[in-house]
C-alpha cells in the first residue's frame, strides 16, 4: 500500500548503520521474505504436463474441495484469519484489511449493521456479486471471492462489473474515503460495457485472481450446477455460460489479464491464501502459481504446463509483488515499474524499508 506521509526528513539515522543495512539488503532490495510454509506438492501434482481444457479441468478438481466446510456466518470468523493486517503492521496490526476503503475496522466490533457513510462498518462483499449466480451455494459463501469491505462503498459498487473508468465517483467522509471509483467504462475496445467499478491499482491483481479462481472452481458444467453469467446481470459481461475462453468473455480476459500482469501476487495474497486453506480447505491456484493464467488465457495458451518452467509464490525464488512465476524470472510484465534502490527509515522505533512508494518490514513483509 502507498504511504504518502513517510519522507526522509522525518527520520535520522547514523550513516554507518544505513550503509551496513543497505549492503545487507542489497541495492535491489533483495532480502528474503518471511519463510512461507510450502503447501504439500502433491496438492498440485495433477496439473503437471497438462494443457488447455485438461489443465483447467484438473484445476477444477483441486479447487472443488472447498468451500463445503464454510457457511455465510462463518465468514465473519474467517476474516480474523484471512483478512487482517499482520502483527508487524504497526498501528494497523490486527485490523481488517479493507480493499475498498482506507478505514481500519476492528474485527467483530465493526461488523455491519447499518451504515450511512464511509467508515461506519464493514460487511461481506461478494466481489463476484451473488445475483450473478442466483445466490446459489457454495458460491454464496465461498471465501475465495468474498472479502471484508466498507459497507457504504460496497453499496456503491452494487452489482456492477469490474472495469476501468475515468473521473468516476469516489466516496469521501472526512479522513475516510473509498479506494475505488464508479463510472462509465473507458477500457479500450470495451467502452460499451457501461457502468463499472474500478478498484484501486494495488488490488486489481487480487481481484483478477479471485475471478480466475471462481471461473475454474465453477467452470461451465460444474457439478454444483452454478452459472456465473446469469442473463440480465453484469455477470454476463464477464463470464460465459458456455466453455468459450474457459468461461470468461473476451472483455474479461483482456481486463483480468491486464490486471494480473500489472499487479503481481503480494505477501497479502499469499497469507490470505494460506488462511483460506486453513478455514475452507482449498486454495487459489493463480496465487500459488501466477504463471498458470498465461497457460489458460495468455502467452502460453498452447503450451504444456511443467513445474520445471514455473516458480511457486511460496518458493524462495519468488519475489512477491514482482515475480510473474516464470522459472527464468526474466519474463517482462506489462506496466510493472523498474525496481530502484530501497530507502531505510525508522517509524515509531521500528526499522522500515521504502521502495517504489511501498513500505516493508526488514523481513520483506509488505506493511502498506
Amino acid at each position: 500500500m502507498r504511504s504518502p506521509f513517510l519522507t526522509p526528513k522525518r527520520y535520522t539515522m547514523k550513516k554507518t548503520l544505513i550503509s551496513l543495512l543497505a549492503l545487507l539488503l542489497t541495492a535491489q532490495f533483495g532480502w528474503a521474505i518471511d519463510p512461507i510454509d510450502p503447501i504439500d506438492q502433491s496438492y498440485y501434482a495433477t496439473i503437471d504436463t497438462t494443457q488447455g481444457t485438461t489443465l483447467r479441468d484438473n484445476l477444477y478438481s483441486i479447487t472443488i474441495a472447498g468451500p463445503q466446510n464454510m457457511s455465510y456466518d462463518k465468514l465473519w470468523t474467517a476474516y480474523k484469519t484471512t483478512d487482517v493486517y499482520p502483527a508487524d503492521s504497526l498501528d494497523k496490526a490486527g485490523k481488517i484489511w479493507d480493499m475498498y476503503s482506507n478505514v481500519l475496522f476492528t474485527p467483530v466490533t465493526d461488523q455491519c449493521g447499518n451504515y450511512g457513510n464511509v467508515g461506519d462498518c464493514y460487511n461481506r462483499e461478494h466481489s463476484l456479486p451473488k445475483s450473478w449466480f442466483s445466490n446459489k451455494t457454495p458460491a454464496y459463501y465461498d471465501l475465495g471471492h468474498i472479502v471484508p469491505t466498507d459497507g457504504y462503498v460496497n453499496n456503491q459498487r452494487s452489482n456492477y462489473a469490474f472495469g476501468e473508468c475515468a473521473d468516476g465517483t469516489r466516496l469521501v467522509n472526512g479522513e475516510y474515503h473509498g479506494t475505488g471509483q464508479l463510472g462509465e467504462s473507458t477500457f479500450l475496445g470495451y467502452e460499451s460495457v457501461g457502468t463499472v467499478f474500478e478498484p484501486d491499482d494495488q488490488y486489481k491483481g487480487d481481484f483478477a485472481r479471485m475471478y480466475m479462481y471462481m471461473v475454474v472452481r465453477y467452470k461451465p458444467g460444474n457439478t454444483d450446477n452454478i452459472s456465473l453469467a446469469k442473463a440480465g446481470t453484469d455477470g454476463a459481461k464477464m463470464f460465459n455460460s458456455v466453455d468459450e475462453n474457459f468461461g470468461l468473455t473476451d472483455y474479461s480476459v483482456a481486463l483480468l489479464m491486464k490486471w494480473h500482469r500489472m499487479d503481481p501476487v503480494s505477501v497479502k495474497e499469499i497469507n490470505r491464501n494460506n488462511g483460506m486453506q486453513q478455514v475452507q480447505g482449498n486454495r487459489n491456484p493463480f496465487i500459488d502459481y501466477p504463471i498458470l493464467a498465461e497457460y489458460l488465457w495468455g502467452t502460453k495458451a498452447n503450451d504444456i504446463f511443467l513445474f520445471a518452467n514455473a516458480v511457486a509464490s511460496f518458493d524462495p525464488a519468488f519475489v512477491p509483488g514482482e515475480s510473474d512465476g516464470a522459472a527464468d524470472g526474466q519474463e517482462a510484465l506489462e506496466n510493472v515499474p523498474v525496481v530502484h534502490a530501497a530507502q531505510i527509515v525508522i517509524e515509531n522505533g521500528q526499522l522500515l524499508i521504502l521502495r517504489e512508494g511501498a513500505v516493508y518490514s526488514v523481513t520483506g513483509a509488505r506493511v502498506r
